[in-house]
């Protein structure tokens, strides 16, 4: 089950725990992140020449926050096992987590605590970037229009070919027919197209320097990263919002041996011990937050 818990029950002690472990836990997340993630205002260009003002931030200093994380709850909670930074890509949607857990008797904790937002493309700005964009532009409407005269050509000659060989009258299905089941007419027809198209050599040239030029234009793109300070539970995580998740899923083993575990906990019949075992471990994470 996902923390906060409902408080029901004669004995409201060990959800009262729970809760205010999760409350803290997140907030101090929160404000972890928010130390680390420096915005940094930026100018950049769009495809259309266009310059405005952005923010971002260094993805990397929340990686280091985690790295951090990972260090000091190894040294001083060892009882907790740790998952480092992770790092995750679907389209432009990111994410950077990290996850801890721990048994403690026959209760499992399971932490979830990561960032989402998203990756976008711009230019940088610089003159070659509309230098660039201009010459790839005017060499693909030199091809096409070099492609509209092959087309316009290889048509001319396939006719002609085929008035040679006596398809002149022949109707389109008719001709289909004919090349279906003729190769040898097929192979000619494509032979003799392929002899129009070398009398172009310059589309095969401009092909080669658009090329090049679009991976001298690829140089000059940067990659931003927009995020907003919000908390977010799952569902809006998983709607690909932006913002800071923190959650703690609590769950009670049926059997340690299988890893079988239930949601359905008797809260009564948690032990002193049990809570104060519990109290321990959850003052031993939030503390190392204090740390950082």
């Amino acid at each position: 089950m996902r923390l906060p818990l409902k408080e029901k029950g004669k004995d409201k002690e060990p959800i009262l725990l729970l809760n205010q472990f999760n409350y803290d836990l997140r907030e101090a997340f929160e404000n972890a992140i928010k130390k680390n993630l420096v915005s940094i205002n930026t100018k950049v260009m769009l495809a259309d020449f266009s310059v405005i003002d952005i923010k971002s931030f260094d993805p990397n200093n929340i990686v280091n926050l985690f790295n951090t994380l990972e260090k000091l709850v190894s040294s001083q909670a060892p009882k907790w096992q740790v998952v480092g930074a992770q790092l995750t890509k679907s389209d432009d949607l990111r994410r950077i987590y990290i996850q801890f857990s721990i048994e403690i008797e026959k209760f499992y904790f399971y932490i979830y605590m990561g960032i989402q937002f998203h990756s976008l493309f711009y230019y940088q700005v610089d003159k070659e970037v509309i230098n660039l964009s201009k010459k790839i532009r005017e060499l693909e409407n030199l091809n096409n229009n070099t492609k509209s005269e092959i087309t316009i050509e290889g048509d001319k000659i396939i006719r002609e070919e085929l008035e040679k060989l006596g398809y002149k009258e022949i109707d389109n299905s008719k001709l289909f027919e004919e090349l279906f089941t003729k190769s040898e007419l097929s192979e000619k027809l494509i032979e003799k197209a392929s002899d129009v198209e070398e009398n172009y050599p310059s589309v095969g040239e401009n092909d080669i320097l658009i090329g090049k030029l679009k991976k001298q234009l690829e140089t000059f793109i940067i990659e931003a990263y927009q995020f907003n300070l919000a908390s977010l539970d799952q569902n809006k995580m998983l709607q690909g919002e932006e913002g800071m998740v923190a959650y703690v899923d609590f769950e009670m083993f049926k059997n340690k041996k299988t890893k079988e575990k239930t949601s359905v906990i008797n809260f009564e019949k948690l032990s002193t011990e049990t809570l104060d075992e519990m109290r321990k471990q959850f003052d031993q994470i939030l503390n190392i937050f204090s740390l950082i």
